[in-house]
């Protein structure tokens, strides 16, 4: 087992090496960085406009900032409301209130778009070295299974240093336009949302680079990529739509095998929904890896 471990941990540090050497990391933060600071930007100025709104409707006069009146709008049913759809839970939603807004806004945004880039980024990574044949100057040296379990290895690295990097937009974008609000305080929440936005992200890196591993071509790749990431979020909605009674309980079963059926359990305080949220999130990305490593051990080089 030593010479594997061996072999992954050089494939994975390779695969971080050859990222910045690239650029390909450079380009993968500033992607993280440039989407985080303007969405939250956006939300702040939202924020703000509504604040106004309500300050100018009492007959005060309008802070510079937003997150003055926040604390009040929080607790307005309307910012329920808002909340609710964001998670799609009303009972959660009362239990997250306590948590600042930007914090969750910045949850949802990595929930929903780090899967994106995910698939765009990282699906080619395993066919375009196939594809140019230069695989083979690692292959003879190392076991198809360590070096593309050492891919994914460097690129879960990646992808944790990118969120991390987009959660320091974030919170930068607070201390500008929430200097009254985004405190030091925010900081754990915003540490904890980026970890669990790479639980949530996790499935669908194994699922790119098994479908990376099922072909040559970097286009193929990434076009099978998103249509299977499609397709699981087709199957998540259908099977929650049509759950019922009798046999159709079965189609509970199946939407909480999807990962938009298991990502409600990562919004959830308690470690109740948490631990098995995650446990199965880490065991769908795992099993997507492995069914296209099943594919690419089975053809030629």
């Amino acid at each position: 087992m030593k010479p594997f471990f061996h072999a992954f941990r050089v494939v994975a540090c390779n695969e971080l090496v050859d990222a910045f050497r690239s650029r390909r990391a450079i380009a993968l933060f500033v992607l993280y960085l440039l989407g985080s600071v303007a969405s939250c930007t956006l939300f702040v100025r939202v924020l703000h406009n509504v604040e106004k709104e309500l300050v100018t409707s009492l007959g005060l006069t309008p802070s510079a900032h937003a997150g003055t009146v926040t604390e009040t709008l929080w607790q307005s049913d309307a910012f329920k409301h808002i909340l609710t759809e964001l998670v799609g839970d009303r009972a959660l939603a009362e239990r997250l209130l306590s948590i600042p807004p930007l914090a969750l806004f910045y949850a949802w945004l990595s929930f929903a778009f780090a899967p994106l880039l995910v698939m765009l980024l990282s699906s080619p990574r395993i066919a375009e070295e196939v594809g140019s044949g230069s695989a083979r100057f690692v292959l003879f040296r190392t076991s198809r299974f360590a070096w593309c379990l050492g891919k994914l290895g460097g690129q879960a690295v990646l992808l944790a240093i990118a969120l991390l990097v987009s959660a320091v937009g974030a919170w930068s974008v607070g201390m500008v336009r929430m200097p009254g609000f985004a405190s030091l305080g925010t900081i754990p929440y915003l540490l904890v949302f980026s970890a669990r936005a790479w639980i949530y992200a996790w499935p669908f890196l194994g699922l790119a680079l098994g479908i990376s591993q099922l072909t040559r071509s970097p286009v193929i790749a990434t076009a099978a990529g998103f249509a299977a990431m499609g397709s699981l979020a087709v199957t998540a909605a259908l099977a929650r739509h049509f759950t019922g009674d009798g046999w159709r309980r079965m189609l509970d079963v199946v939407y909480q095998l999807t990962p938009q059926g298991t990502r409600l359990h990562l919004w959830h305080l308690d470690a109740a929904h948490l631990i098995p949220g995650t446990v199965l999130l880490l065991a769908l990305g795992l099993f997507y890896f492995l069914l296209g490593h099943a594919g690419y051990v089975r053809r030629d080089q």
